[in-house]
């Protein structure tokens, strides 16, 4: 016989109510929910002598401050929130019965869902078995109504069915993956094995608890109008994932502020296909993005990091055998920088043969997480083009996600983030017409440029006079999740942040340099040349040598360039901004010793220019840099310029 929960077919729960009589009964599920063991508990208890259960994914484990569990997804019914308290209890009881007993399977997840049924009469008319896609449920069994089309067969015990069903069962119970203990992460990181059976009853009464008045009236939303109002998804499978994916360590580690994060990144990502997360500095976006990346990684999708050069150890220490607090997650993507999208460094092999240009180009779904996003503001530097036309435009992605990290999305004007909103819909200006109902994106942001140029020019301009266009706002809020300390502290009170100290302004340097309205003013302060990267300066010109010309030109860029870099080290953090003149004093002093050393003995000692420990890789140009050029100390001493670049 057929059960269903869409025609006038009986449903699953009425068929066990009917035929359960004195008995055992046997039961595979994928999950359940509290609200279908109480059921069982409550209408079979005094029928069943014996319970076998084989269960997959248990309820998903919330803490008090995190997502009310089983509320605010399809998994109980809206009379059940209000006794919900009363139904954990009565679930606890039901499994502290002897007669209960419970396994699960490790490391297999469980997709079989049957239901076996054997009386003490002797008549195997009166057995019977049902199999299908009924979860143990309310809407799997048929309690209330949902969007899900369940499908079973039911049939008695004098069927061939009934007998091949409970040799199946026997041998799955006895199968050495059918557990009673399960393998868990303890509080100080270690791998436990835990009695299966009390590890629920722990986790079930872990939501005594009583519920919000907003909780209770999102599920009152969900169930008037079937759709998750404060998940906004309409993903049945998404709350089996999503405790998936809570049970993962990064998971764990994560502060519940950055658990909401990661959920909302990911339901943005899953329905726009981009996100950027914009959190302030300090409050953890690469835990966050990890977090992430982990739900990808669970469903198949290749993770690709790319990163400024420099800040590849804060991403690759997390990745599999590095010994991480994550190790148990087993993180896998591939590292690239943001200078490496360039034909010739592209050209080296991925770990499966490819080329990583190649590789980035397969049909594999994928997910680009690019850490520090506002280096791809600009969409007329190269990096940019080649990422857009060569990866993400190609004809084998058709099913790629990018993920942005950036506290400072914005540096120059609204564009800057309108080009990375390009990466997500591959330059397409309608590409958020379906989703957004934005029809334009380069007429969106000229129209919000235009009247943020207009509030920039009043005298007395407040915040509070500043109108965004509604589309404009609806656009940003639906795909970027940003917070401030103060908007942390204002949902998670417990949380302390260091204080900021007022800066205190020392000046130690050998001629007081002064104050400066500009950075234009800054660099004309600043000496002509580093002499230790431009010895080319200091070499006679001949006749006729271009070549030499072009050295100079050169050596004269990088210094520019490195001016640069010290003021973006400046204004991004005054660590960075010491530990690179630190290197440049280092690399002078080693210079200034080798001249010493020519003086004393006159040999060939030559200068080697090198960048290398001072990467440049900031902006929106891919800079040259970082080649040695060997100059004869001779040369300069020919050119009467050895004590000058002494000095200089």
């Amino acid at each position: 016989m057929i059960l269903d929960n869409e025609n006038k077919n009986p449903k699953v729960y009425q068929w066990i109510q009917d035929n359960t009589k004195n008995g055992k009964l046997d039961i595979v599920t994928g999950y359940f929910t509290i609200g279908a063991l109480t059921y069982l508990s409550n209408k079979l208890n005094q029928e069943i002598n014996q319970y076998r259960m084989i269960l997959g994914d248990i309820v998903s484990r919330e803490s008090k401050d995190e997502r009310p569990l089983d509320l605010l997804n399809e998994n109980i019914s809206i009379e059940a929130c209000f006794t919900l308290n009363k139904l954990a209890r009565e679930a606890v009881e039901f499994l502290k019965q002897q007669k209960v007993e419970v396994k699960t399977l490790e490391p297999n997840f469980c997709h079989a869902k049957a239901y076996i049924h054997q009386r003490e009469s002797k008549n195997p008319r009166e057995h019977y078995y049902i199999t299908g896609s009924s979860n143990l449920t309310e809407a799997g069994i048929g309690l209330r109504v949902n969007n899900n089309i369940e499908l079973n067969i039911a049939g008695s015990g004098d069927s061939p069915q009934y007998g091949e069903l409970v040799e199946w069962f026997n041998n799955l119970w006895k199968n050495p993956k059918a557990h009673n203990k399960k393998t868990i992460l303890n509080e100080k990181g270690k791998i436990e094995k835990v009695d299966f059976k009390e590890y629920l009853i722990n986790e079930i009464q872990k939501i005594f608890k009583e519920y919000t008045p907003e909780e209770i009236f999102y599920k009152i939303l969900y169930e008037l109008y079937g759709v998750d109002i404060s998940l906004n998804m309409k993903d049945p499978d998404f709350a089996l994932k999503i405790g998936r994916l809570e049970d993962t360590k990064i998971f764990q580690t994560l502060y519940p502020f950055q658990q909401k994060g990661a959920l909302s990144l990911i339901k943005i990502l899953q329905k726009y296909n981009g996100a950027i997360l914009a959190d302030a500095v300090g409050l953890g976006k690469t835990w966050t993005a990890l977090g992430v990346m982990k739900y990808f990684m669970r469903e198949g999708y290749e993770i690709i990091l790319i990163c400024p050069k420099k800040l590849q150890m804060n991403w690759r220490r997390y990745l599999r055998k590095q010994m991480s607090k994550f190790e148990s997650d087993n993180f896998d993507y591939t590292i690239r920088f943001h200078t490496d999208f360039q034909d010739t460094r592209l050209e080296t092999n991925h770990s499966d043969g490819l080329r990583i240009k190649e590789y980035f180009q397969s049909e594999k779904p994928k997910l680009f997480v690019i850490d520090e996003s506002h280096n791809f503001r600009n969409s007329k530097s190269g990096r940019y083009r080649m990422f857009m036309d060569e990866i993400l435009k190609h004809k084998n992605n058709q099913n790629v996600k990018v993920l942005l990290l950036s506290a400072t999305p914005i540096n120059n004007n609204l564009n800057d983030i309108r080009n990375q909103y390009y990466l997500m819909v591959k330059e397409q200006d309608d590409g958020f017409y379906e989703t957004l109902d934005i029809r334009n994106l380069t007429y969106e942001f000229k129209r919000a440029q235009t009247i943020y140029m207009d509030w920039c020019a009043k005298k007395d301009r407040k915040v509070s006079d500043l109108k965004l266009p509604d589309s404009f706002r609806k656009l940003t809020d639906n795909l970027t999740v940003a917070r401030t300390r103060t908007m942390v502290l204002s949902i998670q009170s417990d949380l302390k942040f260091p204080k900021k100290n007022k800066p205190e302004n020392i000046y130690e340097t050998p001629t007081f340099i002064g104050n400066f309205e500009t950075f234009y003013e800054l660099f004309d302060a600043f000496p002509p040349y580093l002499s230790a990267y431009s010895p080319a300066l200091y070499i006679a010109r001949k006749e006729g040598v271009t070549a030499l010309e072009d050295e100079q030109q050169r050596d004269m860029y990088l210094v520019r360039m490195m001016y640069i870099l010290l003021v973006k080290r400046l204004e991004s953090s005054w660590f960075s901004f010491m530990t690179t003149v630190e290197k440049i004093l280092i690399y002078h002093q080693s210079v200034l010793d080798k001249i010493k050393g020519y003086e004393k003995g006159k040999n060939q000692t030559k200068i080697e220019v090198t960048s290398d420990d001072i990467s440049i890789d900031e902006g929106d140009e891919e800079y040259e840099l970082g080649k040695k050029r060997p100059i004869r100390i001779s040369e300069i001493e020919a050119a009467g310029k050895l004590l000058k670049i002494h000095y200089i």
